[in-house]
């Protein structure tokens, strides 16, 4: 499965539609809520470029496919990690390319930590990636199928997708209710 053969539905805008993305530079966990509704979920697939800008500009079409197609009026995105390293340095600046791209779209744009979702999902902020994925389940029965799989590798490139859905849960439950106008 490559970028392009993402095939995303056509979604009317609506401002109470979230897409959430858990970042990555070879794997990204795309979900898109409509309160406790699952409408989209999914895992977009980077294929290894041969620089980090290649990597950065391949990431940034696919955030504006996603942002075109899908019309969410919330963008939430994982925060990432800092780490010494090639790789996080790149999963950083792209985590802030999404963020930019949100906000240039004039999206509200959220933030969340990946303990704060671990704790809001599963009442511990030290959750494995497995748990996520069982409480995620007890949501939404339909993604069991994503969780066993025959091979880690199919189990382990899932777990964006979980991840992703966890994360657009969160920002859906913790949201502020709009106040109304009286």
């Amino acid at each position: 499965m490559g970028v392009s053969s993402l095939i995303l539905p056509l979604m009317p805008k609506s401002k109470t539609n979230i897409l959430a993305i858990d970042p990555g530079t070879r794997y990204m966990g795309v979900a898109l809520l409509d309160k406790q509704k699952l409408l989209y979920h999914g895992v977009t697939v980077f294929r290894k470029g041969p620089t980090p800008h290649f990597t950065l500009k391949e990431g940034r079409r696919v955030i504006l496919r996603l942002l075109a197609d899908l019309k969410p009026g919330v963008l939430v995105v994982e925060k990432t990690f800092f780490a010494n390293n090639r790789n996080a340095a790149l999963l950083n600046v792209f985590a802030d390319e999404i963020k930019a791209l949100g906000k240039r779209k004039q999206l509200k744009v959220i933030c969340i930590a990946p303990s704060t979702v671990k704790k809001h999902i599963c009442g511990n902020g030290r959750a494995s990636k497995a748990e996520v994925a069982r409480a995620i389940i007890l949501r939404f029965p339909e993604l069991k199928v994503y969780l066993t799989q025959d091979r880690a590798w199919k189990e382990e490139f899932h777990q964006n997708m979980f991840d992703a859905v966890a994360l657009g849960i969160t920002a859906t439950e913790k949201q502020p209710e709009p106040k109304s106008k009286h």
